[in-house]
């Protein structure tokens, strides 16, 4: 889907922001919203609207279950990584004492 020709202003007067939702109704939907969302501004302007259609179910389904292996491979590569890291320690403990 292309970028719109016209630029949205959101209700304070700012260009509104492409982002991208990755909660469990709309994964990976794009919509638009003021950029001072989410960055800790008391006043908000709520500016939101939709720039790609809804999914489809299935669609939904698809990607909800991309995201949640994802999700299982990164948490797997942590743990990996902590057990590696793990081991470098007790073999540079070990190497050091046995010197």
């Amino acid at each position: 889907m292309e970028m719109p020709e016209v630029i949205l202003v959101c209700y304070c007067g700012n260009p509104a922001k492409l982002n991208m939702s990755w909660s469990n109704d709309n994964p990976g939907r794009r919509f638009f919203g003021c950029k001072k969302f989410g960055n800790g501004f008391r006043q908000l302007c709520r500016f939101f609207s939709w720039f790609d259609p809804p999914l489809t179910p299935r669609s939904r389904f698809v990607v909800l279950g991309l995201l949640k292996k994802l999700r299982s491979l990164e948490d797997a590569r942590k743990r990996e990584r902590r057990r590696w890291l793990l081991l470098l320690v007790i073999v540079t403990i070990f190497l050091f004492l046995k010197a």
